[in-house]
């Protein structure tokens, strides 16, 4: 905590652990430097995630400073709240992978042997001839100037990874669009048109399916168990080598998440040819739990949330469009004609006071893009503070022995919170 990439990699280098291992010194530093720094990566998206659980939970600005602060500088551990929510949140684990090293970039050279590209690793004397790796490139297309080499040796060949620059792409379009992630679909924009009709088909295909097998295999899971348990170990060993493996699940797995992640793509595509500004909910922020949304949490997994929003960022800055987030509290319940916390959603059509019905996504995605221009709410205000400033925002009827008082101010909590004050006017 509180240290660089290079100074953890100093203290692991002080401590003598490569000294039986006859590795160029280059080399395992860097490859050192690289799994150091994907470690304080994993650190940093766990401090975004705790940086909401602080907006959740501290309602005094000056207490959320002092969180932000001893977050920012990485001395989490002296806050209990802090440290548990790191430990929450904080990827870990051990690595398996054992066949990569990495290569600094005045460590090697390039030459074309025979139409093909071959790479020359430069190592310490000591260690033996310079490595030759020949390519099955020819290397036309291929600039390996100035970027590291990742080597991974595998069975039979061998992968050489590289950074290159990413292509601007097509030229964005001129307008500001607000965006509202579905199901069914996977985005619908201000505009009212509906991007990637078939996510929620693919989607729903693939949890449903596997619901269905993960039922099946808590039976075997079970029956295993059992005969392991009476003894009959040869019985037990056949039911997991043969029923509970788990190729074919990860193969469907693998194949529903490339359908997904083509639809979220070409969604933000269609999306960014007319938007120069794309303006969206948060779509990392968790669902709230309740048992009638059981399925659908299920099916909209994080990870589908994930990829929406990756491919929008990925997109948008291919193409140099803005990608703009706000908070999404209660824009799908919203009026987006009066802007009010008002009508009511009822699956895809959200009916308004006056019974006028509207396409529940779209109105959503208007709301999203008002949202933008809203100084009162932020990305990171509480859902309850948002509900507050939206009531203190919408005049409420109220019958009274059949004559209509009009509420002309907001809802304001009293000073114990256990009640509510109400200002009217006849």
């Amino acid at each position: 905590m509180g240290k660089s990439a290079n100074e953890v990699r100093k203290e692991i280098s002080a401590a003598r652990l490569y000294v039986d291992l006859p590795v160029d010194g280059t080399i395992r530093n860097e490859t050192t430097k690289d799994i150091v720094n994907d470690i304080l990566l994993y650190k940093a998206a766990a401090m975004q995630r705790v940086r909401k659980a602080i907006a959740a939970r501290a309602d005094e600005e000056s207490e959320r400073k002092r969180l932000y602060t001893l977050l920012r500088k990485d001395q989490w551990l002296t806050d209990n709240f802090l440290h548990r929510q790191m430990r929450k949140h904080f990827r870990h684990g051990k690595s398996r992978v054992a066949n990569q090293f990495v290569v600094r970039s005045d460590k090697y050279a390039t030459e074309v042997v025979d139409g093909h590209l071959t790479i020359v690793i430069h190592i310490a004397a000591k260690y033996g001839a310079p490595i030759r790796l020949t390519t099955t490139s020819s290397g036309k297309n291929v600039s390996l100037s100035g970027s590291n080499l990742r080597v991974v040796v595998k069975a039979g060949f061998t992968e050489i990874h590289y950074a290159a620059t990413k292509s601007s792409g097509r030229p964005c379009g001129d307008q500001m669009m607000g965006i509202d992630k579905g199901y069914t679909e996977a985005f619908t924009d201000s505009d009212g048109a509906a991007h990637g009709k078939t996510f929620g088909a693919v989607l729903t295909e693939y949890s449903d399916k596997a619901s269905a097998t993960g039922k099946a295999r808590n039976k075997l899971y079970a029956l295993e168990k059992k005969h392991r348990e009476a003894g009959r170990i040869a019985k037990a060993d056949h039911i997991k080598l043969c029923n509970l493996g788990r190729i074919k699940i990860d193969n469907r797995k693998e194949y529903a998440h490339k359908r997904l992640r083509t639809i979220a793509y070409q969604s933000a595509h269609t999306i960014v040819d007319k938007a120069a500004v794309v303006v969206s909910e948060d779509l990392t922020a968790p669902i709230a739990k309740k048992q009638v949304w059981k399925r659908y949490n299920r099916r909209m997994s994080a990870w589908a949330k994930g990829v929406l929003a990756e491919a929008l960022d990925s997109v948008c800055t291919q193409r140099q469009a803005d990608h703009r987030l706000v908070n999404a509290a209660y824009t799908s319940q919203m009026d987006s004609v009066t802007g009010l916390l008002e009508g009511k959603r009822v699956a895809d059509k959200f009916y308004r006071i006056n019974g006028d019905a509207l396409q529940a996504d779209h109105n959503a995605a208007l709301n999203v893009l008002a949202r933008y221009e809203d100084t009162e709410i932020t990305r990171f205000t509480p859902y309850k503070e948002v509900r507050r400033i939206l009531l203190s925002r919408s005049p409420a009827q109220l019958s009274v022995k059949g004559h209509e008082l009009q509420v002309m101010s907001t809802y304001q909590p009293c000073a114990d919170k256990s009640s509510v004050q109400i200002r009217t006017g006849l």
